[in-house]
């Protein structure tokens, strides 16, 4: 759709033209995602087949074989949240420029479909669960972003946006392989994992043995103490850089081709580095129980107690704990391409490509949409997503122009998520509001803009 200040993020060749525009602080852009593949919300919970009553798939009537088929090899469930506390763009003769500071927040969580099986079916002779992969990272960051486009002749326009990365937290997973052998005789472990995490507002106390004894979390953090909160937020010992490329090309009046990649960049990792390592081949030979045996103050129950206990401690004893050393991370990067069509000034169609590069998989997604204009103050659009192969992606936006004020709402999945709330498995929402000036004289300039999504 159209009239969409903030298109740069997207795109960083899609800007306007002329004009001048400032983001509300905390409103523009705000967006949020959340994505799960490929479990969705009735594959754990839906309603009692005779009673009233919702229940789970562990419950005794519940469909765990079904829910086990839903499982991939790797399941992934993703979130991210960004907000804009600054937001600005102007246009010279030398291009557009813009100068945005946002706050983000990325997690992703991956587990494995062999631990669900194992612990549900239970273990299979001879069997063998793969669980490589299992981990999570997280990364909350502040974003310094400085944009240009500008035009190359009369079809050609490019666009860049340099970024500079301020880490006030983190979780990574770096190493993952786990195993798990059985047989009647014994369950053999193998497992050679590695997370590391900076934690900048707080203070990690370790014990004589290396065990995290307490997390002290900085009291000016606790109590909100605006110049520490702004410490944290622009951490320079947790700097990193990333860039966004993008560029437009309209082979004639009806037709526009666009392409872009986002966030190639990393953060590098010093301040208040920890370490996490668990690494063993370890047998466990069941337990032995003789009835005998339990007599006086030893029962059945303190016995099991014991043996999971010494479990425990002999598996912990993999687990170590230390202060880490410097790490990075790395963005997520993304790619988007697109193309579309005018039927006239004010009616176009899109189809977009989106990509999202993991650390252990690929997202990818397709979006046709119908854009609308109904002069400078209404713009609309409707769209249609396929993403995680499920089909059921119905998705709105509009904008509004109401003398400078500028607001806008896009979702690539409202409806779906409104007519079929169970079997969504992405939700996500864009909000924006801005104040633009010298809009008519960019209206009168060029009516025909580009598509914006």
């Amino acid at each position: 759709m159209n009239g969409i200040p903030q298109s740069n993020r997207i795109n960083p060749a899609r800007n306007p033209d002329c004009g001048f525009y400032i983001g509300i602080p905390i409103l523009s852009p705000l967006s949020t995602q959340f994505s799960s593949n490929p479990l969705v919300y009735e594959d754990i919970i839906y309603p009692h087949p005779t009673e009233d009553s919702p229940i789970t798939f562990l419950h005794p009537l519940g469909d765990q074989e079904a829910f086990l088929d839903k499982l991939k090899p790797l399941n992934v469930v993703l979130a991210d949240t960004r907000t804009s506390i600054m937001s600005i763009g102007f246009g010279t003769g030398a291009g557009f420029f813009s100068l945005d500071l946002t706050t983000r927040a990325e997690v992703s969580l991956y587990f494995p479909g062999d631990l669900a099986k194992l612990v549900l079916e239970g273990a299979d002779e001879g069997g063998a669960y793969n669980m490589d992969g299992t981990g999570t990272d997280f990364s909350g960051f502040d974003e310094i972003a400085v944009g240009w486009s500008g035009a190359i002749g009369n079809k050609w326009k490019i666009g860049v946006r340099g970024k500079a990365l301020f880490g006030f937290g983190n979780l990574s997973t770096s190493r993952s392989e786990l195993e798990v052998s059985t047989s009647e005789e014994l369950w053999n472990i193998q497992a050679d994992m590695e997370f590391n995490a900076s934690l900048p507002f707080a203070e990690v106390v370790y014990d004589e043995d290396g065990n995290i004894e307490d997390i002290i979390i900085e009291d000016d953090v606790n109590n909100m103490r605006p110049s520490s909160l702004f410490k944290q937020a622009f951490n320079a010992k947790n700097f990193g850089l990333a860039v966004d490329l993008g560029v437009d090309f309209r082979p004639s009046d009806r037709w526009l081709l666009s392409a872009s990649v986002l966030d190639i960049g990393y953060i590098r990792w010093t301040d208040e580095v920890h370490k996490v390592s668990f690494k063993t081949d370890y047998d466990y030979l069941g337990l032995e129980v003789n009835p005998f045996e339990f007599t006086g103050d030893l029962s059945l129950g303190d016995y099991v107690d014991s043996s999971f206990s010494a479990l425990a401690d002999s598996l912990s004893g993999g687990l170590e704990f230390t202060p880490g050393g410097i790490y990075t991370s790395h963005l997520n990067p993304k790619v988007y391409i697109g193309a579309s069509w005018w039927a006239t000034p004010g009616i176009n169609f899109g189809l977009l490509s989106r990509t999202d590069f993991l650390r252990e998989t690929i997202f990818e997604q397709l979006t046709a949409s119908a854009n609308f204009a109904a002069g400078r103050v209404l713009n609309f659009t409707l769209s249609y997503t396929f993403m995680n192969n499920y089909w059921k992606n119905f998705g709105a936006g509009i904008s509004l122009n109401t003398g400078p004020v500028n607001l806008y709402l896009i979702s690539d999945n409202t409806l779906n998520a409104l007519f079929w709330p169970g079997e969504a498995q992405s939700v996500n929402l864009w909000f924006g509001m801005n104040l633009v000036f010298g809009y008519k004289e960019c209206w009168k300039k060029d009516q025909d803009r580009p598509l914006v999504y």
